[in-house]
């Protein structure tokens, strides 16, 4: 649910981190989210070509959605800002197919679908609470960019919460 959460702050909330910077033209807001967006099909890509066990990857993948995070909430103009969700994207693309990854091979091949389907349901339950967890923060923070930072922060604390996976995974 977190990783669902992660996935959808940067597509649901850049326009409004834009109007933030003052800006206001539909195509540049529409140009850095198809730029972000481009970067989530290429961490997709990259996964393809991936090898290991999935679990191992993801103190990286948070790790670098945290900084894209970070990066966005200090922007102080739409380049850095674009740079920020980029880094993010690229790990937000590495994220998704490494949760399913990870969740279905714990799975017997007859559990597949059902747990495909939980797992599913779990990642656009994230998807729906983004918003709502993004207004819960901007309300305590006043200030969206600043929610964005804390979004970071709490990625960089999964990620860090995630290196068991990898002494574990070294050791298997």
């Amino acid at each position: 649910m977190f990783g669902g959460i992660v996935f959808y702050v940067v597509p649901v909330e850049t326009a409004y981190l834009m109007n933030d910077l003052g800006i206001e033209s539909s195509g540049l807001i529409g140009m850095v989210t198809a730029i972000a967006s481009a970067a989530t099909i290429t961490g997709s890509v990259v996964f393809a070509s991936m090898v290991g066990r999935p679990e191992r990857r993801l103190f990286a993948i948070f790790l670098l959605c945290g900084i894209g995070f970070v990066m966005i909430g200090l922007a102080q103009n739409v380049a850095v800002l674009l740079l920020g969700a980029f880094v993010n994207c690229i790990g937000t693309g590495l994220l998704l197919p490494t949760l399913l990854t990870w969740a279905m091979s714990g799975l017997r091949y007859a559990n597949r679908g059902r747990g495909t389907g939980l797992w599913t349901a779990s990642f656009f339950l994230g998807q729906f609470l983004c918003p709502l967890v993004m207004i819960g923060l901007k309300s305590v923070t006043a200030d969206l960019a600043t929610a964005v930072s804390i979004v970071g922060l709490a990625s960089t604390a999964v990620a860090l919460g995630t290196l068991p996976l990898l002494r574990r995974g070294a050791s298997s």
